[in-house]
């Protein structure tokens, strides 16, 4: 069976009003409860750069054509080497999720084992180096968590100048964490006293607005990321620096995958 008709077989088994449509060859999957939000499967087949590049073209064509609807675009590759998160995450975009509110939870400094364990199973790119790890608590679970790394001090025409960078977040899959981010945020800025914190909005999962709540201002784009997966594992590693060859050790050919790119974002604090 096909990607597609996987995931679309998942769905359907999920969520009693299931809408399907299709669009510049992406499946098109949402509900009638959520129906501002689609989920777009994303087949992670392309056998040369090229045809991949072309693909992440036509992504952006159906994205730029959405109408103000929320895109959660899942990629192949995720749904094979991370099966458990990416269900979870698909059903909490499409109202199968448990809110916890922040004001419940308590913010507690953990170690990397913790933070690593849980950024591992819960966030898409799993963990990352951080110098400052934060949990979100609700008695003994950890609902979210968040990473940052030490303040770094600029000098500037106007004096030394503290700025750091928000690395992680993530909540459990199927558990959204009201005011979670916001909390984490303050917890950190409190503690260190940076005069300003920037982070990167991943395109294919978000579209920034997260961030432009919480009082970020969107300063620049990086461009997309090309990456080769292996089609044994379906484990993805960017392209720049190695060879194909180093990430597919079978027989089979590599694919290749070109995601979207990321937003910068920054908080300047007063």
């Amino acid at each position: 069976m096909d990607y597609c008709s996987e995931i679309k077989d998942f769905i359907n088994a999920n969520v009693e009003d299931a809408l399907f449509g299709e669009k510049h060859g992406f499946a098109l999957l949402s509900s009638e409860a959520m129906s501002d939000t689609v989920i777009i499967a994303e087949p992670v087949d392309a056998l040369t750069l090229e045809m991949a590049e072309e693909q992440s073209h036509r992504l952006s064509r159906l994205l730029s054509g959405l109408e103000g609807k929320k895109a959660v675009i899942v990629p192949e590759d995720l749904w094979r080497s991370r099966p458990e998160m990416t269900r979870r995450r698909i059903l909490a975009h499409l109202g199968r999720f448990r809110s916890v509110f922040a004001r419940k939870t308590v913010v507690k400094r953990v170690d990397r084992t913790m933070s690593s364990a849980f950024l591992s199973a819960c966030h898409t790119y799993g963990d990352a180096s951080a110098r400052y790890r934060y949990g979100l608590f609700l008695g003994d679970e950890m609902v979210a968590c968040a990473s940052f790394s030490s303040p770094r001090t600029w000098n500037r025409p106007e004096g030394p100048h503290k700025s750091a960078e928000w690395v992680r977040y993530a909540s459990l899959p199927d558990i959204r964490v009201v005011g979670g981010m916001g909390k984490l945020l303050k917890h950190f800025i409190e503690e260190t006293g940076p005069d300003d914190v920037m982070s990167y909005a991943d395109l294919e999962w978000t579209d920034g607005d997260v961030y432009r709540k919480l009082g970020f201002r969107k300063e620049s784009l990086r461009p997309s990321v090309s990456f080769a997966i292996d089609p044994a594992t379906y484990i993805r590693k960017p392209l720049s620096g190695i060879t194909s060859g180093e990430v597919c050790k079978t027989d089979s050919p590599c694919l290749y995958h070109v995601n979207l790119g990321s937003a910068k974002y920054r908080l300047d604090i007063p």
